[in-house]
């Protein structure tokens, strides 16, 4: 937990995230000149399997997820989720404002991470678990491909290149590099609004100033 009082993986995973989007208005002002100009989040397909769905208040974020068989995953699932509502809501409001900013999030596939490993480590007979799931997951430099193809791909709506269809605002990129459909939680506006206020009250309380969008 950090001093703010937030689990780790959610200040890492979606609060950080959603600090960083404060630099919003120069990127839009690099937009404005022409230039491609790509926010990419990284999601991930465990943000469907969150049952637990409160983002109302610091206390819910905390959840320990304590009946779970893997608590710490539970509460990266979470997370994750957190970062769907967030970039889907960034999305809405940037495509409301014409902003020319693209916005996206990505999936990296599973990845045998530093945290999936700790995971497995917890489990029993953790040294078969580990055997065999690193022959299923994909190696760390992987989990990559999919971020740089939202960032690198050429944009449907591009008149000049071969657009991919694929690229477009909004959208939620899975391996291998193709565009599919988030769960009906991540898309759930009241929901999205509902953590974004409970956000901005966090930082306004620590003394961070927020930007609107």
């Amino acid at each position: 937990m950090n001093k703010e009082g937030i689990l780790d993986t959610m200040a890492v995973n979606y609060l950080g995230t959603y600090v960083f989007t404060q630099s919003l208005p120069l990127l839009e002002k690099t937009a404005e000149g022409g230039a491609d100009v790509r926010l990419i989040n990284l999601g991930s397909k465990a943000h469907e399997e969150v049952s637990f769905l409160d983002y109302s208040s610091i206390e819910a974020w905390n959840h320990q997820f304590r009946w779970s068989l893997l608590p710490t995953l539970a509460r990266y699932k979470y997370s994750k989720l957190a970062v769907h509502l967030w970039t889907n809501s960034l999305a809405r409001q940037l495509k409301e404002k014409n902003s020319k900013v693209l916005v996206l999030v990505v999936h990296p596939g599973a990845v045998l991470s530093d945290g999936a490993l700790t995971n497995l480590r917890s489990l029993p007979f953790p040294g078969l678990w580990v055997r065999l799931l690193s022959t299923m997951m994909c190696p760390q430099e992987m989990g990559a491909y999919s971020t740089a193809f939202a960032a690198c791909a050429v944009r449907a709506d591009d008149v000049c290149f071969k657009p991919s269809p694929h690229i477009t605002h909004g959208a939620y990129i899975v391996p291998p590099n193709v565009k599919v459909d988030q769960s009906a939680a991540a898309m759930d506006t009241e929901r999205q609004n509902v953590l974004e206020a409970c956000t901005r009250g966090l930082l306004q309380k620590i003394g961070l100033e927020v930007a609107q969008v």
